[in-house]
């Protein structure tokens, strides 16, 4: 009888815990759809012609990731394996993780389990939020704020180096700085946020430096980015790593690979 009972109970607590990350999975779904939807209404393909305004070395970057003839609204999905850590002395955490990225509603979602944990966090309609659920059970936090929109607008222009379609965004203005980096200026809503973009010798992004938002302490962050590889068409690198660039020292924080690309055309 102890048994029997021993194994509803383990059957019941399973089937709040799907219950739950089902829930968890269904807001994010009523999300990307926000992201994704259109309200445009003709599709145009992206030209040289429509490169010929930005600085030549960010030129040059964009013909070489292939984006020429690609849609200049789309959505992209993609998967990520990687691991985490808040702080040096934490160990670091496996996670997998999806992300959806639109260059027609410019923004984010980034879902991800690390186990118990549920995370979501994004950049929809000039603002970021961050949510962490316990299996989709129970919120264990969720931050909205000034300082989370501006962080999570800085980790959209960075992580546009796995969007380079984005970088055509009309909120972007462009300077070149010298012959290897790149100064851009994104302006969404009441934040303005400066990037710097740091070229290799053949022409590629290897690292994105700004300021963003940790906690409610404006900090230095630096996104470095692996080996360049093709992706559904696009010459976008296979790895990211994300560091703080704090007064005690450099804390590597993320580390990610993509694990497959999908670009997703706007169906007119």
């Amino acid at each position: 009888m102890t048994l029997t009972i021993l194994g509803v109970l383990v059957l019941l607590l399973l089937a709040i815990s799907i219950g739950g990350i089902s829930s968890f999975y269904h807001q994010v779904k009523e999300e990307r759809a926000v992201l994704f939807s259109s309200n445009t209404s003709f599709p145009e393909k992206i030209s040289e012609n429509d490169l010929v305004a930005l600085p030549e070395l960010m030129r040059n970057y964009l013909i070489k990731t292939k984006i020429v003839g690609k849609p200049k609204y789309c959505n992209v999905t993609f998967s990520q394996k990687g691991k985490i850590r808040s702080n040096p002395e934490k160990k670091w955490t496996s996670f997998t993780a999806t992300q959806y990225v639109s260059s027609n509603n410019p923004g984010f979602i980034w879902k991800a389990k690390v186990l118990p944990m549920l995370i979501r966090d994004k950049y929809l309609n000039q603002k970021g939020e961050v949510l962490i659920s316990l299996l989709g059970l129970k919120n264990v936090a969720q931050f909205t704020s000034f300082e989370v929109d501006q962080s999570s607008l800085g980790r959209y222009f960075g992580e546009l180096i796995w969007f380079p379609i984005g970088f055509m965004d009309p909120d972007i203005t462009w300077e070149a700085v010298n012959h290897k980096t790149i100064k851009g200026v994104i302006s969404k809503g009441d934040i303005s946020l400066t990037g710097y973009f740091y070229f290799n010798d053949k022409g590629m992004i290897q690292s994105f430096k700004t300021k963003r938002y940790r906690d409610l302490t404006l900090e230095n962050f630096i996104a470095k980015v692996g080996e360049y590889k093709d992706y559904s068409g696009l010459l976008i690198p296979n790895k990211m790593i994300a560091i703080w660039d704090l007064s005690e020292g450099k804390l590597e924080y993320f580390n990610a690979n993509i694990v497959d690309y999908k670009i997703e055309e706007i169906n007119y």
